[in-house]
């Protein structure tokens, strides 16, 4: 493949009076995988986009092999061989997983059905992510995971010898996760030069060779990982140490807020799940599992059948999530851009979307108390903004995110469901959404949480459920990580017989040898 060596050199980049970029120059080589670390907003996923060819600086030089290289496009980023895997999927929804592979590559004419060395191609992309689907299944209708991956997909249909990745694990579980590295290391030794912009400190630990921290639009470190442990690193990003994060006890309160009936354990036969107040219940598994279609029934946002929801001890079937939220269960969708925000409102109506009548009296909205019940929940969840008026889409993702958080917590009354709540958003604010879910916990609201992190389950959850297949096949009272072991083989459908003890040696064993 021969070197290949992009270079910026100085690059600055502004939004009227913001500064996304300041100055910033770094090299990505060529067999590499350099990992871009930050709080949101500190520019990372502007300089993907420039690398990417989506956004033109302002001032400062992007070199290709020592030749300056003046990009206006993704298309002319293809072609000196550069990809973007977006944050924001870039999918199309009506179209096939296989038209949308094929989406923007040059050498298709558009209407003509692709050639059998198209098809196969196509394939085994899909194939060496694990994602074994129909191709000509309709985007729209996959999981919020399953369409990352076909993202993922996309970027290596051409063989680009430079990919950006922006956050591409937000959505995977750890056996996808685990693939997609596999995907990575491949593509490292064939030289490809990999950026990785990412918030998990996991991720950084597992595929990283250079690790480069930003903040407020300037690069302020660069460093090899090298022997250093990811305490080490998370105090070059954040400038503190690293504390132990505490358990959460148990809630002594037994009162049952949701239960679902019509599930099937291991074996087939009929099982119940059921969520006490103040209790944080997870669900994880892997991509097609049947957690998503469990959680969304509870919401109203899909066909539940046969799958029956009680709450409070009565039957509980929305058919809407506007009439889940009157019912008191407030729902945060994965998939922030496309099932989340309110991509033309504002801030302010972005957290109060579906509650105004809640400001006021009588049918008439109290401006004075919505501005102010807002702006308690954006303190709350101490979102970055300028105005609550400002749109929506002025935001970086992890404070759309923020954003979506208050809508949840000020509307919920009795369940709140949370899927992949802290997608997309760096170190600090994760911890501070986790610390808003453990209060609602503790004010006695019940949480069911579908989220593809293990870690964060295992730390949020007082039970986590692991399903495989739609069947749901073992419970984790107070988890800890020492039963990320267990989990996984539930969701892998290999649970092995014997101690617990015996299965976590043979996952070990498993892991080191996959």
């Amino acid at each position: 493949m021969g070197s290949y060596c992009l270079q910026v050199d100085r690059v600055s980049k502004a939004y009227g009076a913001t500064r996304a970029l300041v100055g910033v120059s770094a090299t990505f080589a060529g067999g590499e995988t350099h990992c871009l670390l930050g709080e949101n907003g500190a520019g990372k996923s502007t300089l993907g986009k420039v690398i990417g060819g989506l956004v033109e600086t302002d001032d400062g030089q992007v070199s290709l092999n020592g030749q300056p290289l003046r990009l206006t496009n993704a298309r002319e980023a293809r072609h000196v061989g550069i990809a973007l895997v977006h944050q924001e999927l870039s999918l199309a929804p009506d179209l096939s997983v296989r038209a949308n592979l094929w989406l923007g590559s040059e050498g298709r004419l558009f209407g003509i059905i692709p050639s059998r060395i198209e098809r196969e191609r196509a394939a085994a992309v899909l194939e060496s992510l694990g994602l074994y689907l129909d191709a000509e299944r309709r985007i729209g209708d996959l999981s919020p995971a399953e369409q990352q991956l076909v993202e993922i997909g996309k970027a290596l249909m051409a063989s680009p010898r430079l990919i950006v990745f922006d956050e591409p694990t937000a959505t995977l579980g750890a056996v996808e996760k685990r693939k997609l590295f596999d995907v990575i290391r491949e593509l490292r030794q064939r030289g490809v030069a990999i950026v990785l912009i990412t918030h998990h400190i996991e991720d950084v630990m597992e595929v990283a060779d250079r690790v480069s921290v930003m903040r407020n639009g300037a690069l302020v470190d660069s460093f090899m990982l090298g022997q250093l442990n990811a305490d080490e690193v998370l105090e070059r990003l954040t400038g503190k140490k690293r504390t132990a994060s505490v358990r959460h006890p148990m809630p002594t309160e037994s009162k049952s807020v949701l239960t679902v009936k019509g599930l099937l354990d291991r074996n087939g036969g009929q099982v119940s799940l059921e969520l006490l107040a103040g209790e944080i219940v997870g669900l994880y598994g892997v991509v097609g599992c049947g957690a998503e279609k469990l959680v969304r029934g509870a919401v109203g946002s899909t066909d539940s059948e046969p799958l029956r929801y009680f709450l409070h001890g009565k039957p509980h079937r929305p058919t809407s999530i506007a009439r889940a939220l009157s019912a008191g269960v407030a729902y945060l969708p994965a998939g922030r851009a496309r099932n989340g925000i309110l991509p033309t409102r504002s801030i302010c109506e972005n957290v109060t979307s579906g509650r105004a009548g809640k400001f006021g009296r009588f049918g008439a909205i109290s401006p004075r108390q919505e501005r102010q019940a807002v702006s308690a929940a954006l303190a709350a969840v101490q979102a970055k903004f300028g105005t609550i008026d400002d749109p929506i889409t002025s935001l970086s993702g992890g404070n759309q995110q923020k954003v979506l958080m208050a809508r949840v917590l000020t509307g919920a009354r009795d369940l709140i469901v949370l899927e992949e709540p802290t997608a997309g958003v760096d170190i600090d604010s994760k911890e501070q959404i986790h610390r808003l879910i453990r209060t609602a916990a503790d004010s006695g609201t019940a949480v069911l949480l579908l989220s593809s992190d293990l870690p964060e389950a295992i730390a949020l959850c007082h039970v986590i459920h692991t399903m495989y297949a739609g069947h749901l096949v073992g419970s984790h009272v107070a988890p800890t990580e020492s039963d990320e072991p267990i989990i996984l083989f539930d969701v892998l459908g290999k649970r092995r017989e014997g101690t617990p003890e015996a299965e976590k040696a043979a996952f070990t064993t498993s892991k080191a040898f996959s």
